[in-house]
């Protein structure tokens, strides 16, 4: 169940985020979660499809990266805006937290 609290955690910075930004959909999550950390990554992707669910983060993938340590860091988003700069593709945006 903690697990569902961690990427609640995630998910209102990530949305947080992509309000400031502008963005409407968030298409993949990147973060870092320490080896030393007990929470397995299949237990993280499950509880952070259910959180996502009606967000402008939901089906975003959500990518892993294992570091040394414990915990788990958002790292950065890949997002899509409503209305791309001319000659500029608005998907595939990679837009790095802390």
């Amino acid at each position: 169940m903690h697990q569902v609290v961690l990427a609640q955690a995630v998910l209102e910075v990530v949305v947080d985020r992509a309000t400031a930004l502008g963005v409407t959909r968030v298409a993949a999550v990147h973060v870092l979660l320490g080896e030393d950390d007990e929470h397995t990554e299949d237990a993280l992707r499950y509880a952070w499809g259910e959180v996502s669910v009606g967000s402008c983060a939901e089906g975003a993938e959500f990518i892993i990266e294992r570091t040394p340590g414990d915990g788990l860091r958002l790292a950065a988003i890949d997002v899509e805006r409503a209305a791309p700069a001319p000659g500029r593709s608005a998907s595939g945006q990679e837009v790095a937290i802390g």
